[in-house]
């Protein structure tokens, strides 16, 4: 830590637009280790080498220790007082489960003696009055018997995005691994490189472009309300406390499904032969298009459920259809790195947020129970395709131009979002490097996000080198995640399957 507080210095960081609209959650993961070599505590993973890696990673990372503010405008920044610095939140401790009780359950989180859901999902204040919103917390829990360790990370995404986050985590591991390296190699430099957190980087090509935005786009990023105004007025602690509320009453479990690679690959190709000879889909396309299926009709199911309980029937009778959505289609957000797609130099050393989501929406009429079809999919991974790809410099700087124009913009696709009862926001992370976080003790035997503040996400993970496939995890409320395991087409490309609700 004396490396960390002796070289920060202090700084001010405003948010752009793409940063501020990700302040209302957190990057939070989970790294599961087993010890298969029942090696000793200080060897497997060590403590205190952990520890000492971590603050000298925030070296490289000095925004986590920052403090997160809004000026008279009501616009956020992140203030570094190397005289007053907002620490992580760091803990490292034993507990009488063993790892195969956990491996067992399917990884679920509420199997542990310590709760962890206080510290992932929205930045919030851990009290209910007073202090400050931390902007990292990092929990190491130690198994029974020395079988294994889950190493949770948990990072503010105004901070760091997927890409960034990964970032960090190899940074942290390989300097674990550094420092277990023995004396007489200690003379051997520690890798350095050259990380980015500037966000003016954005300023470079945030211009009133004439690329025009989609209709729905457009129409969500100008959609100002008084609910938006208050929300980017109060202070970044008491909308972190009101978001916090708001996502506990929301509850929703957590499903996860695992792919082969070889299925994976084998849908892409069924799908691949009904499309324009000159249009190569890729696996992005295609899992997103199904996924999006298998949503929309569990919604669909779950809703149909819903109404035909005794209460909301004799609502739905006095009110009519008026309770139930207007959405005209179902939405598909799809997350995209901004990084591969603006003309910046060094940009992949950016590491704070360059992600947003491309809005794509679906008539009802593409989406029924026939869609499963390979010849159906292709027509929405061709629409995916497109959108995606016509995703480019001057349309993410018409967006950036929008989004910064006044305080609250960055909050109005959010509540326009909010809105919306069939949606779903996916993030496709097969080419990050979670599987890559060696502490020095071997890769991860599985890494999943913690369960998300808000309902209403999936995400792709990438390859796992140990079971040499892919894992879909949905964030959904229960009802739609008991729909989307029963459903037959899609439990026949999933060779296994947890279900947290």
């Amino acid at each position: 830590m004396d490396l960390f507080t002796s070289t920060i210095s202090s700084n001010i960081n405003y948010l752009d637009g793409f940063d501020a609209r990700c302040s209302i959650v957190r990057i939070s993961m989970c790294y599961w280790y087993e010890n298969t070599a029942c090696g000793s505590w200080d060897r497997f993973m060590p403590p205190a080498i952990l520890e000492q890696a971590f603050y000298r990673t925030l070296v490289d990372y000095p925004n986590i220790a920052s403090h997160i503010k809004a000026d008279a405008n009501g616009r956020m920044y992140l203030e570094v007082d190397k005289n007053n610095l907002n620490m992580p939140v760091y803990s490292d401790t034993c507990c009488d489960l063993h790892y195969s009780v956990i491996c067992e359950s399917g990884y679920d989180l509420r199997k542990l003696p310590v709760n962890l859901s206080a510290e992932y999902g929205v930045p919030a204040p851990l009290g209910l009055v007073g202090g400050e919103i931390k902007q990292a917390y990092i929990r190491i829990i130690r198994f029974k018997d020395n079988s294994g360790v889950l190493v949770f990370a948990s990072i503010g995404h105004c901070l760091i995005d997927g890409y960034g986050f990964t970032h960090f985590m190899n940074r942290w591991a390989e300097i674990s691994r550094w420092l277990q390296k023995p004396q007489d190699s200690s003379q051997i430099p520690l890798p350095s490189y050259k990380y980015s957190h500037d966000r003016s980087i954005h300023a470079n090509y945030q211009l009133d472009q004439t690329t025009a935005l989609d209709t729905f786009t457009l129409d969500t990023v100008s959609s100002s309300s008084y609910v938006t105004s208050l929300f980017s007025w109060v202070s970044p602690e008491t909308r972190g406390r009101l978001f916090k509320a708001i996502s506990q009453v929301l509850g929703h479990g957590c499903c996860y499904f695992h792919i082969s690679a070889q299925a994976m690959e084998a849908l892409r190709n069924r799908v691949q032969a009904h499309a324009p000879k000159d249009t190569k889909l890729s696996i992005n396309d295609v899992i997103i298009a199904y996924i999006t299926v298998v949503v929309a009709l569990a919604k669909e199911r779950a809703s149909a459920d819903w109404w035909s309980r005794p209460v909301p029937s004799a609502i739905r009778k006095v009110l009519g259809k008026s309770g139930e959505s207007k959405f005209p289609g179902f939405l598909t957000c799809v997350a995209i790195n901004m990084r591969t797609r603006i003309n910046q130099p060094d940009i992949e050393r950016y590491m704070g947020s360059m992600v947003f989501g491309r809005s794509i929406v679906f008539p009802h009429n593409l989406i029924n129970k026939e869609s499963t079809d390979d010849k159906a999919l292709c027509g929405l991974a061709l629409k995916i395709h497109e959108e995606v790809n016509a995703t480019d410099e001057q349309y993410i700087g018409q967006l950036g131009y929008l989004m910064n124009r006044n305080p609250d913009n960055y909050l109005r696709q959010t509540f326009c979002y909010a809105k919306i009862r069939n949606k779903l926001i996916t993030s496709n992370q097969v080419k990050f490097a979670h599987y890559d976080v060696d502490f020095g003790a071997g890769i991860p035997t599985l890494v999943r996000h913690a369960p998300h503040a808000f309902a209403d996400i999936a995400y792709v993970m990438p390859p796992n080198p140990k079971t040499g496939g892919y894992e879909v995890e949905f964030n959904v409320v229960s009802d739609v995640a008991r729909y989307i395991a029963g459903n037959s087409d899609w439990m026949k490309l999933v060779d296994r399957y947890d279900l947290h609700l």
